[in-house]
């Protein structure tokens, strides 16, 4: 009960605090981002009203000093290119890799710079403001959007926001498949929704 305590704790000082940087040879305290996390994308094409695209694979977590838990050292989401997947038509799958231009360019990124505008809605979740860089293909763009988390009683938390962008805001051509007959639209939309444990 106090190890959970203490989890819960550090969280909060996390959430209520702005990022910062800390020194680099203080002692950190890891948070990874579980299996069980999901991001997908949503969006239309010429053909069928939406579709969805998975992240089968994702990487990262959440750093903060051991001596001071408020001050966070890092928050980074990776998630390779070339596993995001349809679930539906390889087709897809493969015009959507060289739309991410997967080769020259093998991961989306996310790292947070700062969080604002917190909101304890009650004992166990919150909601606040993440401003961070969002690197897709060849172009890295600050985005903010609005997340909301739940605090669990095994220690982790629950993070879950959704980004809206244009593909070529990021020097990205929206797929164009057979023969041009399929025809994606410009924009989509990014959801997180992430669990980030301790760190065994």
């Amino acid at each position: 009960m106090l190890i959970m305590s203490r989890i819960i704790w550090i969280f909060r000082l996390l959430l209520i605090c702005l990022v910062l940087v800390a020194p680099v040879y203080a002692q950190t305290t890891e948070y990874v981002f579980v299996p069980e996390s999901s991001v997908y994308v949503d969006g239309t094409s010429n053909s069928t009203p939406e579709w969805r695209v998975y992240a089968t694979e994702i990487e990262g977590g959440i750093t903060v000093s051991s001596d001071d838990p408020s001050v966070v050292q890092s928050v980074r989401l990776v998630v390779p290119a070339n596993m995001m997947k349809s679930r539906k038509s390889p087709i897809m799958d493969r015009g959507m890799y060289d739309a991410l231009q997967v080769k020259e360019h093998p991961n989306i990124i996310y790292e947070l710079t700062s969080t604002a505008d917190l909101v304890m809605t009650s004992d166990t979740t919150f909601t606040l403001s993440a401003t961070g860089n969002l690197t897709i293909g060849p172009q890295t763009n600050e985005v903010s959007f609005p997340v909301e988390g739940t605090l669990k009683s095994d220690g982790s938390v629950h993070f879950k926001g959704s980004y809206t962008l244009l593909m070529t805001d990021y020097g990205l051509k929206p797929p164009s498949l057979m023969f041009g007959s399929l025809r994606t639209g410009n924009e989509v939309v990014v959801t997180a929704e992430l669990i980030a444990s301790p760190a065994n």
